[in-house]
């Protein structure tokens, strides 16, 4: 039988394009959030100084909870991303049956 750490082989430090691109994501949801918490920021990053109400940037909906990029995003990152190893199924357990059939009384008998 293979231990779990010859089985699991695979180094745990990201590369570093891995890191930039998480550092990316992080930033980009802080400043979207920081931006959809902001009236006077997100009219800034437009230039604008009042809002358009029927704005549909990528703030809004962020701040909305709608993201329609993330299908989109989700099967890319699903493609271009390596095969895993198949690794096998892990041993079952082996637990000793109970020497009742029954289940014990609740109580004792009423007289």
């Amino acid at each position: 039988m293979m231990r779990a750490s010859a089985m699991n082989h695979r180094s745990t430090t990201p590369s570093p394009l891995q890191r930039l691109l998480a550092a990316g994501a992080a930033a980009l949801v802080l400043a979207l959030a920081v931006l959809a918490v902001s009236p006077t920021l997100h009219a800034w990053l437009h230039g604008e100084t009042q809002l358009d109400p029927n704005d549909s940037c990528a703030v809004v909906l962020f701040a909305h909870g709608l993201t329609p990029a993330l299908t989109a995003l989700t099967l890319l990152a699903l493609a271009l991303a390596p095969r895993r190893a198949v690794f096998p199924l892990p041993a079952p357990i082996l637990v000793a049956e109970p020497a009742f059939d029954l289940p014990p009384g609740c109580g004792p008998p009423s007289s």
